[in-house]
């Protein structure tokens, strides 16, 4: 495995976290927002918070569209831009992120209470989902030369 891909692949990972999280959490409030509610969000080591002023009556869209908006956020890269591709590194780091939100969109959704209720459990399922992706995707991709600029 070349160490060099591996590494800047931790990078683009680690430095992606907190501005997806910000782009899940906008995504609920834009839901707030569109309702006529104000909103504050928290960020933190350990994710994202949305707190919504008000109750809001499109339950399923407002759970879903975090991970959504931020699922999509971190695929557009590899989707939009074929250059991008070329670059194992990128693909490593964004695509268990994007897809580890779009995980947590249908979590977020389907199991509301026991998400809310247990937040630590299903952070540590989705992490484990991501760290196996990221392990996967290294294993397979890290082999090829990296192109830096």
């Amino acid at each position: 495995m070349n160490r060099k891909i591996v590494g800047i692949s931790i990078i683009i990972f680690f430095v992606s976290i907190i501005p997806l999280s910000y782009v899940h959490e906008l995504g609920h409030s834009y839901i707030c927002m569109m309702e006529g509610y104000t909103f504050d969000i928290q960020l933190g080591l350990d994710g994202g918070r949305m707190v919504c002023h008000g109750e809001v009556e499109n339950q399923i869209l407002f759970r879903a569209i975090g991970g959504v908006l931020a699922g999509t956020a971190a695929i557009i890269p590899l989707v939009a831009f074929r250059q991008i591709r070329k670059y194992p590194a990128v693909v490593i780091a964004l695509l268990p992120l994007g897809l580890g939100h779009y995980l947590n969109a249908g979590i977020e959704t389907v199991f509301y209470k026991t998400y809310m209720q247990d937040s630590v459990i299903w952070g540590m399922m989705m992490g484990l989902f991501a760290f196996l992706m990221f392990i996967g995707l290294a294993t397979k991709y890290a082999k090829k030369k990296v192109n830096l600029l």
